[in-house]
């Protein structure tokens, strides 16, 4: 009998554990974003796993176009890996060492801070460390619920998540725009490279109470002929030839039908009347990251298309406002 009291006391202990740990790290998630209107600017930070691939790169430089619509705080470089190429560990600092490259050749060196983010989330609840997460924090908690900061990971989810979990106090004065391309496998799955690089960070989205935009689209997002680029993107100063020459670099990048999915994440704030968006119930998700819609966490904004050739035409419009002669 003392055995059976023993087992029932202590289920209840973790159970009573867990609903503590729960209620200390997850919330329901109470406000669904709205993108502010056109001609209204967004304070924002970009944070880019910039070496992993030229949609990074490209993205980047159509947020740098438009100084009118994006108050840019700074940048923060993330982590990826590749196993062919056992980047891993250097990964950070090459992203933020894209990211210098970018801003010295679009002529604005200095301008914007950049730091190194953080490596993966060893525990769920444990964030990671990095200088790039402690800038997070502080540019959030100079803002409010009513002009929250963005942030737009455009990686894995390690700064976004890690920045919450240390400050959870930013939850009420940002608004996480996170790249997790699903579409192909949504609503059964969450499946994309940037969730890959951090899983604990990945559920850390979907759990925790911070307003979300699910950016779940962009694999249409073609460039198109090299023809196209070198027309349309080359003759726009050192940004636009470093681009050019950047598509050279690999035939992955050269081929017509390569998605360059992460600029439609910054085209959908420039321009949200080229996406369309539907405001859905939250799911949960598990280690394996399968969608749960019957234990939802309030609610998300999900952008689930956005027109290719309005995407490539504000970019070139951009570039050639902003870089050309």
């Amino acid at each position: 009998m003392n055995k059976v009291l023993i087992i029932l006391f202590s289920l209840v202990l973790m159970v009573g554990m867990a609903k503590g740990q729960s209620a200390k790290y997850h919330g329901e998630k109470t406000v669904v974003p709205k993108v502010p209107p056109k001609g209204e600017r967004i304070p924002l930070i970009i944070v880019s796993d910039a070496t992993n691939e030229i949609d990074d790169i490209w993205a980047i430089a159509l947020a740098l176009s438009y100084p009118e619509r994006f108050d840019i705080k700074g940048f923060v470089g993330s982590n990826y890996d590749h196993t062919h190429q056992g980047v891993g560990t250097k990964s950070v600092w090459l992203s933020v060492k894209e990211i210098f490259t970018i801003l010295e050749k679009a002529g604005m060196g200095g301008e914007f801070p950049v730091f190194p983010g953080g490596h993966p989330l060893r525990y769920e609840f444990e964030p990671a460390s990095s200088e790039g997460i402690d800038f997070i924090v502080e540019e959030a908690m100079k803002h409010t619920a009513e002009k929250p900061l963005w942030v737009v990971g455009l990686g894995s989810a390690t700064d976004l998540a890690s920045a919450y979990l240390k400050e959870p106090a930013i939850q009420d004065r940002v608004v996480m725009f996170w790249h997790a391309r699903t579409e192909n496998t949504w609503p059964e799955r969450a499946i994309n490279y940037n969730i890959k690089g951090d899983l604990q960070a990945a559920m850390m989205m979907f759990h925790a109470p911070f307003p979300l935009v699910l950016f779940d689209t962009g694999t249409h997002l073609t460039a198109g002929p090299l023809e196209e680029t070198e027309r349309e993107v080359k003759p726009h100063g050192a940004l636009g030839e470093y681009l050019y020459e950047y598509r050279k670099k690999h035939p992955y990048y050269l081929r017509e039908d390569k998605g360059y999915f992460d600029m439609g994440d910054i085209a959908a704030l420039l321009d949200p009347d080229l996406a369309t968006w539907e405001e859905i119930e939250c799911p949960t998700v598990n280690y394996y990251m399968d969608y749960n819609f019957e234990k939802t966490n309030g609610k998300i904004l999900r952008c689930k298309y956005i027109d290719r050739d309005g995407v490539f035409q504000l970019f070139y419009e951009g570039l050639a406002r902003q870089f050309g002669d």
